[in-house]
């Protein structure tokens, strides 16, 4: 640390450096992805590695009028680098990911039993997307455990925090309940239909809108509605979500668009600060426990905060 380098930093707030350190990364790669489709004539590009955990770095790979498309592989760390060498090592011919709920599941019974040990009362609602997407319309967090976890360090639904996106505050107060810095910014999750309205050039990176790896500039309409998932430069960083792809998460967020003319929720990771995103139902009680949410929507039941 008594490099003149860090003490020429010292002069810097961290937000200074910050943005300085993102205008260099963006200037050296893009001009790296530009020499690089000039050489080879490909203008499809293909991104892994922890790097590309950048969405903003992405977005402008995206955005740059050499390329035609971007995909980003969506375990973009030391996580996804070991299976791309095991894929060619196999030889496995290129194929489309169609999903990344690939990780581990748990019975109805495993997660009632779980609710029993931690002494939660819980209901079994018939219609369990309608009144999830009943209590985010009346402005209470919920958090979402169900199905296989997601594969890669952001969570698509599965083991997801849920919110409104219409309050331009709730970047202090969510991540003061998650216990996470200030400045770490939330995700929308939209339908694929109402996508293209809301996010111009999502076309050259539909694919990789599908798994929550790049941002977009967004319209005044998106702005308006879902301040929220907003970042300070007008951009988003969204899940663009298929019925087929999960379709109780869809039709949660098809519940809640209907109940309030809202065309977005806010989707983050069901964790707190610094720790894994949730796996098996002991842990996302604890998490849930912990951050103080209204809502835990656990498989097939439901609990509430003023019930246990």
């Amino acid at each position: 640390m008594d490099d003149p380098f860090y003490k020429e930093l010292s002069r810097w707030s961290r937000e200074e450096v910050a943005a300085a350190t993102q205008t260099v990364l963006e200037e050296a790669v893009c001009a790296l992805v530009d020499h690089w489709v000039a050489e080879t004539g490909v203008a499809d590009i293909a991104l892994c590695g922890g790097i590309h955990a950048n969405v903003k770095l992405n977005q402008r790979i995206s955005e740059l009028p050499a390329v035609d498309s971007m995909w980003v592989f969506p375990h973009m760390g030391d996580g996804g680098l070991p299976l791309g060498a095991a894929l060619a090592a196999a030889n496995a011919p290129p194929a489309t990911l169609e999903t990344l709920y690939l990780g581990p599941r748990y019975t109805d019974n495993e997660i009632a039993r779980e609710l029993h040990l931690a002494h939660l009362k819980k209901t079994r609602p018939e219609d369990l997307a309608k009144e999830v997407a009943n209590l985010l319309a009346q402005g209470k967090v919920g958090a979402r455990f169900d199905g296989a976890m997601e594969y890669g360090p952001r969570a698509l639904g599965n083991r997801s925090v849920l919110v409104r996106p219409d309050d331009p505050k709730v970047n202090d107060w969510l991540n003061d309940r998650l216990d996470r810095s200030e400045f770490m910014p939330f995700a929308p999750v939209v339908r694929a239909e109402d996508a293209p309205t809301f996010f111009p050039g999502l076309d050259k990176a539909s694919q990789a809108a599908r798994f929550m790896t790049t941002c977009f500039p967004c319209t005044p309409a998106f702005r308006k509605a879902a301040p929220g998932a907003v970042h300070v430069d007008d951009t988003a960083r969204p899940q663009v979500l298929r019925r087929e792809d999960n379709p109780d998460f869809y039709r949660i967020l098809e519940e809640f668009c209907s109940a309030t003319g809202l065309p977005a929720l806010i989707n983050t990771s069901f964790n707190r600060h610094e720790e894994p995103i949730v796996c098996s139902p002991h842990n996302a009680i604890r998490s849930w426990r912990e951050s103080e949410l209204d809502a835990l929507a656990i498989g097939p039941y439901l609990v509430l905060r003023d019930a246990s």
